[in-house]
């Protein structure tokens, strides 16, 4: 029946029937990284081939195992420390793309993830027969660093990872499955969008795909209603298949199908819901504006880059720091410079709590912040700023900013022959996401409840943290001139870190450790769920504001029905002319936003434009 009905301690006798072995420890930690290859899902001699070639090369050591009597291959690896849950999840993830044959579950479920290890017989016949020695095995060698090769190997060898999730931005929702979508009533797609649906791509299959999957988000349509074109629709052909070095493209996985999908849908929402648009969705000059926001973001982040100590990073006075700017300032711009690679335009409205979330500081920080890359370093000159406000929000709509004029390039600064040896069409989406990827997570690093709430590991040793790469190895050097930070400050916030487990020291240098994660660090400080509880706060304040907002429209409005129902009570008669919005409690005639709040928190104000806002 292929059931495991109990457990059995390793120094019992061995079962007669057929018994499997945990990979992971009762803490959820893996000792062991199995690849199970099963015949019903694909080629397992070829998979499995392919699959210890590329730990052959890597150097790690490993046992290839038959199965049983169906032909599926076990590829076993024994590892000298633990890795976490998350890492071989990841590992996982990315091989399944590779090996049609893979079943990924005992890697992804730490806590009944098994595998019938050498020996164990197989329930209809025959056991699980070793290829080799298995002295791999029984003497684990696998280090942490060549887990972190293999993973590196993957990507190399054509794994997409995912595309990093930030807050949602205005007219953006999610669906029950988790899914964005553009809030609003489906309706058919342009001809433009249909006309390029239909046709082939001739050279960049991406861009097909990303031209029709924008179409499909400003028709107000959600994942569900795409994944029906996915099969036999031309454009899609970049989900179906991948460009194969050789020029010739070749099938993926069921699970890198949907991972490319899933991927270029995020990236098609979140582009839509940045630049909103009353007509058919076409959108005919976005490569140019594309390659003018790529250029400009290009100039800010390397002008940033080069000068660390801008950012506060080596000045300890609060004084100096307040003249110029800190860390925080940094990563507001970085979110900033975000939004405008997603929007592909160099305009964007952020207000202060969605910049926060995605950065981890709180909204005042964040308008301190905006204030000082908004203050010009000559009077005389607005666009000497790093960013320059435009015009003043109104109503619903937040401030809007962009990048001050003197990080636009010229058409001629460009023609550089190693971007005339690419694709022109090609290179500007390219960038684009090479920036949306790196700046979402690099403020993915510093936005944890570890460095960021009350009593926590802090920013400093946060932001050490983040310049320790996955897989890398830096010195303290290089860790001063990439954070801003002296030395003395850099070794402090090394040395917390290596006391929680979360860096290792090498003879070369600092890496990342594999056990405990961050996750489990902010636990032990007691201060998980700190980021959680803000973004719920800033959302009820939002939706507070957008309540008052409505309110406002509707007394000065003219022909207005006078009698209206109060916040708490059950509407039996429709008595006001906008009925779905509740009254604005108040106070001495005024508005009692505390009041109001209070009942956004309490559940009591149920209004669907406030959950789609």
């Amino acid at each position: 029946m292929n059931a495991y009905s109990r457990d059995v301690s390793v120094f019992a006798e061995q079962p007669q029937s057929p018994w499997a072995m945990y990979l992971a420890t009762d803490a959820g930690a893996y000792r062991f990284l199995c690849f199970d290859l099963d015949a019903s899902r694909g080629n397992t001699v070829y998979d499995a081939g392919k699959l210890t070639l590329w730990l052959n090369e890597l150097g790690i050591d490993h046992v290839l195992t038959k199965s049983g009597p169906s032909e599926g291959r076990h590829v076993w690896l024994a590892l000298e420390g633990e890795a976490s849950a998350e890492t071989v999840r990841e590992i996982a993830q990315l091989a399944t793309q590779l090996f049609p044959s893979l079943d990924p579950t005992p890697l992804t479920n730490p806590r009944t993830g098994c595998v019938r290890p050498p020996g164990s017989p197989h329930r209809n016949g025959d056991s699980s027969r070793p290829a080799g020695p298995i002295d791999a095995l029984l003497d684990p060698s696998v280090t942490p660093d060549q887990v972190r090769e293999l993973r590196a190997f993957l990507i190399d060898a054509g794994a997409e990872e995912l595309a990093p999730v930030t807050s949602l931005t205005k007219g953006m929702v999610v669906d029950a499955d988790g899914y964005p979508h553009i809030t609003g009533t489906r309706r058919p797609l342009s001809a433009r969008v249909r006309l390029v649906l239909d046709t082939p791509p001739v050279d960049d299959a991406s861009l097909s795909l990303a031209t029709v999957l924008a179409g499909c988000a400003n028709a107000r349509w959600a994942l569900r209603d795409v994944r029906e074109l996915v099969d036999d629709a031309p454009a899609f052909e970049h989900v179906r298949s991948q460009r194969h070095k050789h020029g010739h493209r070749i099938p993926r996985t069921p699970q890198g199908r949907e991972r490319t999908l899933v991927s270029a849908w995020r990236h098609a929402v979140t582009y839509v819901a940045a630049n909103p648009s009353t007509g058919d969705g076409s959108d005919e000059d976005f490569l140019a504006r594309c390659a003018t926001t790529v250029e400009a973001v290009d100039a800010a982040q390397a002008r940033a880059n080069a000068m660390p100590g801008l950012w506060g990073g080596d000045r300890a006075s609060s004084s100096q720091r307040s003249r110029t700017g800190t860390h925080s300032t940094r990563a507001v711009l970085d979110a900033l410079c975000l939004y405008m690679a997603q929007a592909a335009q160099l305009t964007v409205e952020a207000d202060v709590r969605r910049i926060s979330a995605d950065t981890g500081y709180g909204r005042t920080t964040v308008h301190e912040a905006l204030r000082r890359l908004a203050t010009a370093a000559d009077e005389a000159s607005p666009e000497s700023a790093w960013i320059v406000r435009e015009g003043t929000p109104e109503g619903a709509h937040a401030q809007r900013y962009r990048l001050s004029q003197k990080f636009s390039t010229e058409a001629e600064v460009g023609n550089r022959t190693q971007v005339l040896a690419r694709p022109g069409a090609a290179l500007p989406l390219q960038a684009r996401t090479h920036h949306i990827a790196r700046l979402a997570k690099n403020l993915q690093a510093l936005a944890h409840d570890a460095f960021t709430a009350p009593h926590s590991f802090g920013r400093t040793t946060g932001l050490v943290y983040k310049y320790v790469d996955e897989g890398s190895v830096v010195t303290v050097d290089e860790l001063t001139r990439s954070t801003g930070l002296d030395a003395a400050r850099t070794r402090t916030a090394l040395r917390t870190l290596h006391a929680h487990g979360l860096l290792q020291r090498l003879d070369q240098g600092w890496t990342r450790g594999e056990q405990p994660t961050v996750e489990a660090a902010a636990r032990m400080l007691g201060v998980a769920g700190h980021l959680e509880a803000r973004r719920v706060r800033y959302a009820e304040e939002r939706h507070c504001w957008a309540w008052w907002q409505a309110e406002v429209q509707w007394m000065s409005r003219r022909g207005k029905r006078r009698r209206r129902r109060s916040p708490t009570a059950v509407q039996l008669l429709s008595v006001s002319d906008r009925p779905e919005y509740p009254r604005y409690p108040r106070s001495a005639g005024r508005g009692d936003h505390r009041l109001a709040l209070a009942l956004v928190r309490a559940g009591s104000i149920d209004v669907p434009v406030l959950r789609a806002a």
